[in-house]
Protein backbone atom coordinates (compact mmCIF):
# COMPACT_ATOMS: atom_id res chain seq x y z
CA UNK A 1 0.00 0.00 0.00
CA UNK A 2 2.96 2.29 0.81
CA UNK A 3 4.25 1.88 -2.86
CA UNK A 4 0.64 3.06 -4.32
CA UNK A 5 1.33 6.18 -2.10
CA UNK A 6 4.91 6.80 -3.63
CA UNK A 7 3.47 5.96 -6.99
CA UNK A 8 0.74 8.75 -6.53
CA UNK A 9 2.83 11.66 -5.25
CA UNK A 10 5.13 10.97 -8.51
CA UNK A 11 3.14 10.73 -10.69
CA UNK A 12 1.59 14.17 -9.11
CA UNK A 13 5.17 15.73 -9.53
CA UNK A 14 5.48 14.40 -12.86
CA UNK A 15 2.21 16.23 -14.22
CA UNK A 16 3.11 19.14 -12.42
CA UNK A 17 6.54 19.09 -13.94
CA UNK A 18 4.93 18.77 -17.45
CA UNK A 19 2.63 21.55 -16.89
CA UNK A 20 5.40 23.84 -15.91
CA UNK A 21 7.52 22.58 -19.10
CA UNK A 22 4.05 23.33 -21.62
CA UNK A 23 3.73 27.00 -19.66
CA UNK A 24 5.55 29.39 -22.56
CA UNK A 25 2.84 28.46 -24.73
CA UNK A 26 -0.02 28.71 -22.85
CA UNK A 27 1.04 32.24 -22.32
CA UNK A 28 0.65 35.22 -25.42
CA UNK A 29 4.09 35.59 -27.39
CA UNK A 30 4.11 39.01 -26.69
CA UNK A 31 5.05 38.60 -22.72
CA UNK A 32 7.68 35.48 -22.58
CA UNK A 33 8.60 35.05 -19.70
CA UNK A 34 6.77 38.62 -18.00
CA UNK A 35 8.04 40.93 -20.35
CA UNK A 36 6.43 42.75 -22.84
CA UNK A 37 7.74 42.84 -26.29
CA UNK A 38 6.13 44.30 -29.68
CA UNK A 39 4.83 41.43 -31.61
CA UNK A 40 7.33 41.56 -34.55
CA UNK A 41 9.86 40.54 -32.06
CA UNK A 42 8.22 37.40 -30.46
CA UNK A 43 10.59 34.88 -32.14
CA UNK A 44 13.64 36.86 -31.08
CA UNK A 45 16.90 34.37 -30.86
CA UNK A 46 16.95 35.59 -27.36
CA UNK A 47 13.29 34.41 -26.56
CA UNK A 48 13.74 31.12 -28.54
CA UNK A 49 16.86 30.30 -26.76
CA UNK A 50 15.33 31.40 -23.40
CA UNK A 51 12.14 28.78 -23.82
CA UNK A 52 14.27 25.67 -24.98
CA UNK A 53 16.80 26.11 -22.12
CA UNK A 54 13.48 26.90 -19.59
CA UNK A 55 11.88 23.74 -21.06
CA UNK A 56 14.74 21.75 -21.12
CA UNK A 57 15.01 22.49 -17.42
CA UNK A 58 11.79 22.08 -16.07
CA UNK A 59 12.19 18.35 -17.37
CA UNK A 60 15.14 17.28 -16.03
CA UNK A 61 13.87 19.32 -12.99
CA UNK A 62 10.57 17.07 -13.03
CA UNK A 63 12.62 13.73 -13.30
CA UNK A 64 15.14 14.37 -10.52
CA UNK A 65 12.69 15.96 -8.19
CA UNK A 66 10.31 12.78 -8.60
CA UNK A 67 13.21 10.30 -8.59
CA UNK A 68 14.46 11.74 -5.22
CA UNK A 69 10.80 12.09 -3.98
CA UNK A 70 10.27 7.96 -4.57
CA UNK A 71 13.77 7.36 -3.41
CA UNK A 72 13.57 9.10 -0.17
CA UNK A 73 10.44 7.18 0.57
CA UNK A 74 11.28 4.30 -0.17
CA UNK A 75 14.90 4.13 1.83
CA UNK A 76 12.41 5.73 4.90
CA UNK A 77 10.29 2.63 4.39
CA UNK A 78 7.46 5.18 3.36
CA UNK A 79 6.22 6.44 6.79
CA UNK A 80 3.18 8.61 6.97
CA UNK A 81 5.47 11.16 8.75
CA UNK A 82 8.13 10.99 5.55
CA UNK A 83 5.89 11.04 2.82
CA UNK A 84 3.88 14.06 4.21
CA UNK A 85 7.11 15.85 4.52
CA UNK A 86 8.47 14.58 1.19
CA UNK A 87 5.32 15.43 -0.73
CA UNK A 88 6.19 18.89 0.77
CA UNK A 89 9.74 19.44 0.66
CA UNK A 90 9.84 17.97 -3.45
CA UNK A 91 6.88 20.59 -4.27
CA UNK A 92 8.70 23.28 -2.46
CA UNK A 93 12.19 22.10 -4.23
CA UNK A 94 10.47 21.78 -7.99
CA UNK A 95 8.78 25.31 -7.86
CA UNK A 96 11.84 27.23 -6.00
CA UNK A 97 13.53 25.38 -8.81
CA UNK A 98 11.29 26.45 -12.03
CA UNK A 99 11.35 29.83 -10.39
CA UNK A 100 15.30 29.89 -10.69
CA UNK A 101 15.13 29.11 -14.74
CA UNK A 102 11.73 31.61 -14.90
CA UNK A 103 13.54 34.22 -13.12
CA UNK A 104 17.34 33.63 -15.46
CA UNK A 105 14.93 33.47 -19.02
CA UNK A 106 12.92 36.84 -17.92
CA UNK A 107 16.13 38.56 -17.17
CA UNK A 108 17.65 37.95 -20.22
CA UNK A 109 14.48 39.43 -22.48
CA UNK A 110 14.58 42.23 -20.23
CA UNK A 111 17.88 42.70 -21.20
CA UNK A 112 18.05 42.09 -24.31
CA UNK A 113 14.95 44.59 -24.96
CA UNK A 114 16.57 47.27 -22.80
CA UNK A 115 19.94 46.84 -24.71
CA UNK A 116 18.67 47.07 -28.37
CA UNK A 117 15.73 49.37 -27.58
CA UNK A 118 12.98 47.09 -29.06
CA UNK A 119 10.37 49.69 -28.20
CA UNK A 120 11.79 52.98 -29.63
CA UNK A 121 9.83 54.55 -32.08
CA UNK A 122 7.05 51.50 -32.23
CA UNK A 123 3.35 53.05 -32.11
CA UNK A 124 1.49 51.63 -28.95
CA UNK A 125 -2.14 50.46 -28.08
CA UNK A 126 -4.59 49.42 -25.79
CA UNK A 127 -7.07 47.38 -26.91
CA UNK A 128 -10.77 46.61 -25.09
CA UNK A 129 -13.07 43.59 -25.33
CA UNK A 130 -16.47 45.36 -25.25
CA UNK A 131 -18.04 41.98 -26.02
CA UNK A 132 -16.85 40.21 -23.24
CA UNK A 133 -17.59 42.83 -21.16
CA UNK A 134 -21.05 42.36 -22.21
CA UNK A 135 -21.62 38.62 -22.97
CA UNK A 136 -19.20 36.41 -20.73
CA UNK A 137 -18.87 32.72 -21.21
CA UNK A 138 -21.73 30.70 -19.39
CA UNK A 139 -20.93 28.92 -16.36
CA UNK A 140 -20.17 25.25 -16.88
CA UNK A 141 -23.13 24.11 -14.28
CA UNK A 142 -22.84 20.71 -15.95
CA UNK A 143 -19.23 20.11 -14.72
CA UNK A 144 -20.08 21.60 -11.51
CA UNK A 145 -22.91 19.84 -10.90
CA UNK A 146 -21.11 16.53 -9.63
CA UNK A 147 -19.00 18.77 -6.72
CA UNK A 148 -22.72 20.28 -5.57
CA UNK A 149 -24.88 17.45 -5.24
CA UNK A 150 -21.49 15.31 -3.66
CA UNK A 151 -21.24 17.64 -1.35
CA UNK A 152 -25.07 17.45 -0.34
CA UNK A 153 -25.08 14.07 -0.09
CA UNK A 154 -22.56 14.24 2.58
CA UNK A 155 -24.24 16.49 4.31
CA UNK A 156 -27.79 14.58 4.46
CA UNK A 157 -25.90 11.60 5.23
CA UNK A 158 -24.28 13.37 8.28
CA UNK A 159 -27.53 14.47 9.20
CA UNK A 160 -28.89 11.02 9.38
CA UNK A 161 -25.94 9.31 11.67
CA UNK A 162 -25.05 12.02 13.95
CA UNK A 163 -27.30 10.14 16.51
CA UNK A 164 -26.25 7.30 16.27
CA UNK A 165 -22.94 7.83 16.61
CA UNK A 166 -20.53 7.27 19.47
CA UNK A 167 -19.03 9.90 22.53
CA UNK A 168 -15.66 9.49 20.78
CA UNK A 169 -14.83 9.85 17.80
CA UNK A 170 -11.78 8.56 15.41
CA UNK A 171 -10.86 11.60 13.03
CA UNK A 172 -7.10 10.92 11.84
CA UNK A 173 -5.54 7.57 10.73
CA UNK A 174 -2.02 6.90 9.01
CA UNK A 175 -1.53 5.23 6.06
CA UNK A 176 -2.35 2.04 6.94
CA UNK A 177 -5.78 2.99 8.36
CA UNK A 178 -5.10 2.73 12.11
CA UNK A 179 -6.49 5.35 14.43
CA UNK A 180 -4.43 7.97 14.95
CA UNK A 181 -6.33 10.57 16.78
CA UNK A 182 -9.70 10.87 18.46
CA UNK A 183 -12.34 14.09 19.55
CA UNK A 184 -15.21 13.97 21.52
CA UNK A 185 -18.34 13.45 19.32
CA UNK A 186 -20.03 17.20 19.10
CA UNK A 187 -21.01 18.88 15.67
CA UNK A 188 -17.80 20.19 15.04
CA UNK A 189 -15.78 17.17 15.39
CA UNK A 190 -18.89 15.38 13.48
CA UNK A 191 -19.48 18.09 10.67
CA UNK A 192 -15.82 19.43 10.40
CA UNK A 193 -15.09 18.02 6.86
CA UNK A 194 -18.66 18.67 5.58
CA UNK A 195 -18.19 22.39 6.54
CA UNK A 196 -14.59 22.28 5.08
CA UNK A 197 -16.12 20.59 2.03
CA UNK A 198 -19.24 23.40 1.64
CA UNK A 199 -16.31 26.13 1.88
CA UNK A 200 -13.80 24.22 -0.73
CA UNK A 201 -17.09 24.12 -3.11
CA UNK A 202 -18.42 27.72 -2.69
CA UNK A 203 -15.19 29.48 -3.03
CA UNK A 204 -14.08 26.98 -6.03
CA UNK A 205 -17.30 28.04 -7.73
CA UNK A 206 -16.72 31.77 -7.12
CA UNK A 207 -13.56 31.44 -8.02
CA UNK A 208 -15.28 30.08 -11.01
CA UNK A 209 -17.67 33.03 -11.59
CA UNK A 210 -14.63 35.41 -11.42
CA UNK A 211 -12.56 33.81 -13.97
CA UNK A 212 -15.71 33.61 -16.56
CA UNK A 213 -16.33 37.73 -15.83
CA UNK A 214 -12.83 38.33 -15.79
CA UNK A 215 -11.81 41.10 -18.41
CA UNK A 216 -8.94 40.01 -21.05
CA UNK A 217 -5.68 41.57 -21.54
CA UNK A 218 -5.82 41.51 -25.25
CA UNK A 219 -2.94 42.35 -28.33
CA UNK A 220 -3.24 45.58 -29.26
CA UNK A 221 -2.23 44.44 -32.98
CA UNK A 222 -4.73 41.23 -33.15
CA UNK A 223 -7.79 42.05 -30.91
CA UNK A 224 -9.86 39.81 -32.21
CA UNK A 225 -7.89 36.78 -32.31
CA UNK A 226 -6.48 37.71 -28.80
CA UNK A 227 -10.38 37.92 -27.15
CA UNK A 228 -11.09 34.34 -29.07
CA UNK A 229 -7.89 33.33 -27.03
CA UNK A 230 -8.68 34.46 -23.84
CA UNK A 231 -12.16 32.95 -24.15
CA UNK A 232 -10.62 29.77 -24.85
CA UNK A 233 -8.56 29.80 -22.04
CA UNK A 234 -11.62 30.78 -19.31
CA UNK A 235 -13.57 27.88 -20.95
CA UNK A 236 -11.39 25.21 -19.76
CA UNK A 237 -9.91 26.68 -16.70
CA UNK A 238 -13.52 27.00 -15.34
CA UNK A 239 -13.98 23.14 -15.97
CA UNK A 240 -10.79 22.61 -14.57
CA UNK A 241 -11.41 24.31 -11.61
CA UNK A 242 -14.81 23.11 -10.80
CA UNK A 243 -13.33 19.37 -11.58
CA UNK A 244 -10.74 20.60 -8.50
CA UNK A 245 -14.01 20.90 -6.65
CA UNK A 246 -15.01 17.54 -7.21
CA UNK A 247 -12.09 15.88 -6.19
CA UNK A 248 -11.55 17.51 -3.05
CA UNK A 249 -15.30 17.14 -2.22
CA UNK A 250 -15.02 13.59 -3.16
CA UNK A 251 -11.93 13.17 -0.41
CA UNK A 252 -14.00 14.76 2.40
CA UNK A 253 -16.79 12.79 1.58
CA UNK A 254 -15.02 9.66 2.45
CA UNK A 255 -13.10 10.99 5.30
CA UNK A 256 -16.78 11.90 6.90
CA UNK A 257 -17.56 8.16 5.76
CA UNK A 258 -14.82 6.63 7.79
CA UNK A 259 -15.58 9.55 10.90
CA UNK A 260 -19.28 8.52 10.96
CA UNK A 261 -18.13 4.38 10.24
CA UNK A 262 -20.00 4.30 7.16
CA UNK A 263 -16.57 3.04 5.88
CA UNK A 264 -14.38 1.09 7.16
CA UNK A 265 -10.95 2.91 7.52
CA UNK A 266 -8.11 0.74 5.91
CA UNK A 267 -4.99 1.53 3.75
CA UNK A 268 -7.06 1.18 0.61
CA UNK A 269 -9.52 3.64 1.74
CA UNK A 270 -6.58 6.29 3.22
CA UNK A 271 -4.75 5.97 -0.63
CA UNK A 272 -8.13 6.55 -2.14
CA UNK A 273 -8.96 9.29 0.08
CA UNK A 274 -5.36 11.18 -0.13
CA UNK A 275 -5.41 10.63 -3.91
CA UNK A 276 -8.49 12.20 -4.79
CA UNK A 277 -7.13 15.65 -4.41
CA UNK A 278 -4.00 14.67 -6.48
CA UNK A 279 -5.73 12.99 -9.06
CA UNK A 280 -8.13 16.04 -9.14
CA UNK A 281 -5.34 18.15 -9.48
CA UNK A 282 -3.38 16.22 -11.92
CA UNK A 283 -6.44 15.99 -14.07
CA UNK A 284 -6.63 19.40 -14.21
CA UNK A 285 -3.07 20.35 -15.23
CA UNK A 286 -4.05 18.14 -18.25
CA UNK A 287 -7.16 20.41 -18.46
CA UNK A 288 -5.11 23.16 -18.40
CA UNK A 289 -2.71 21.72 -21.87
CA UNK A 290 -6.11 20.84 -23.58
CA UNK A 291 -6.52 24.40 -25.35
CA UNK A 292 -2.16 24.31 -26.27
CA UNK A 293 -3.56 22.96 -29.93
CA UNK A 294 -5.95 25.97 -30.23
CA UNK A 295 -3.98 28.24 -28.81
CA UNK A 296 -1.08 27.42 -31.26
CA UNK A 297 -3.22 27.76 -34.08
CA UNK A 298 -4.42 31.08 -33.21
CA UNK A 299 -1.04 32.25 -32.27
CA UNK A 300 0.72 30.79 -35.67
CA UNK A 301 -2.76 32.69 -37.82
CA UNK A 302 -1.01 36.15 -36.07
CA UNK A 303 2.61 35.24 -36.94
CA UNK A 304 0.89 34.94 -40.70
CA UNK A 305 -0.51 38.61 -40.44
CA UNK A 306 2.40 39.56 -39.09
CA UNK A 307 4.11 38.66 -41.98
CA UNK A 308 1.96 39.97 -44.48
CA UNK A 309 1.29 43.14 -42.93
CA UNK A 310 -2.19 42.60 -41.60
CA UNK A 311 -3.32 43.70 -38.01
CA UNK A 312 -3.54 47.41 -36.70
CA UNK A 313 -0.23 47.47 -36.83
CA UNK A 314 -0.23 49.08 -32.79
CA UNK A 315 2.02 47.13 -30.67
CA UNK A 316 0.91 46.62 -26.53
CA UNK A 317 1.50 49.33 -24.43
CA UNK A 318 4.69 48.81 -23.28
CA UNK A 319 3.88 48.44 -18.92
CA UNK A 320 6.51 46.18 -17.43
CA UNK A 321 6.76 49.11 -15.10
CA UNK A 322 3.86 47.69 -13.48
CA UNK A 323 5.51 44.20 -13.08
CA UNK A 324 7.79 43.54 -10.76
CA UNK A 325 9.34 40.33 -11.96
CA UNK A 326 6.89 39.89 -14.60
CA UNK A 327 4.58 38.02 -11.48
CA UNK A 328 3.78 40.63 -8.67
CA UNK A 329 1.33 43.44 -10.05
CA UNK A 330 0.99 46.80 -8.63
CA UNK A 331 -0.76 49.56 -10.63
CA UNK A 332 -2.86 52.00 -8.42
CA UNK A 333 -4.76 53.66 -11.66
CA UNK A 334 -5.98 50.18 -12.85
CA UNK A 335 -9.30 49.96 -11.10
CA UNK A 336 -9.19 45.91 -11.99
CA UNK A 337 -8.42 43.95 -9.13
CA UNK A 338 -7.64 40.49 -10.25
CA UNK A 339 -5.68 40.38 -14.08
CA UNK A 340 -4.26 37.87 -16.22
CA UNK A 341 -0.65 36.27 -15.11
CA UNK A 342 1.63 37.18 -17.24
CA UNK A 343 3.20 33.79 -16.65
CA UNK A 344 1.20 31.08 -15.85
CA UNK A 345 -2.67 29.83 -15.94
CA UNK A 346 -4.89 32.10 -14.08
CA UNK A 347 -5.30 35.25 -12.41
CA UNK A 348 -3.25 37.65 -9.96
CA UNK A 349 -3.98 40.10 -7.87
CA UNK A 350 -3.43 44.12 -8.13
CA UNK A 351 -1.45 44.56 -4.92
CA UNK A 352 -1.76 48.56 -6.04
CA UNK A 353 -4.99 48.25 -4.71
CA UNK A 354 -6.33 47.92 -1.06
CA UNK A 355 -8.54 45.61 -2.19
CA UNK A 356 -6.13 43.37 -3.43
CA UNK A 357 -4.10 43.07 -0.85
CA UNK A 358 -7.11 41.89 1.25
CA UNK A 359 -7.75 39.30 -1.02
CA UNK A 360 -4.08 38.15 -0.96
CA UNK A 361 -4.17 38.05 3.05
CA UNK A 362 -7.28 35.78 2.80
CA UNK A 363 -5.92 33.59 0.34
CA UNK A 364 -2.96 33.17 2.43
CA UNK A 365 -4.72 33.24 6.04
CA UNK A 366 -7.82 30.50 5.07
CA UNK A 367 -5.11 27.82 4.66
CA UNK A 368 -4.15 28.77 8.15
CA UNK A 369 -7.83 28.65 9.50
CA UNK A 370 -8.29 25.46 7.93
CA UNK A 371 -4.99 23.86 9.23
CA UNK A 372 -6.06 24.84 12.97
CA UNK A 373 -9.39 23.55 12.70
CA UNK A 374 -7.87 20.46 11.46
CA UNK A 375 -5.35 19.99 14.63
CA UNK A 376 -8.14 21.07 16.74
CA UNK A 377 -10.00 18.20 15.60
CA UNK A 378 -7.85 15.58 16.20
CA UNK A 379 -6.86 16.50 18.78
Amino acid sequence: MTDAFIAVQVLFLLALSGLLRAMPVLVPPTVPFGVRVPSARADEPVITAATRTYRRGTLACGLVVAFASAATNAFAAGSADTLAATAATSLAALFALSWALYYRAHRSIAAAKAEHAWYQDVPQGVAADLLSQAQHERFPWLWALPAVLVTAATAITGAFRYHQLPASLTTHWNSHGRPAGHAATSLGSAFGPVLLQAAVTAVLLAATVLVLRSTPKLDAEHPMASAAQHRILVRWIARGMVLLALGVDLSLLGTSFMIWTVLRPSGAAMLTVTALPVLATAAVLAIAVLPVRALRAARAAQADDRRTGHGTGLANRDDDRFWRGGVFYLNSEDSAVFVPKRFGIGWTVNLGRPAGWAVLTALLVLPLIAAFISTRLGS
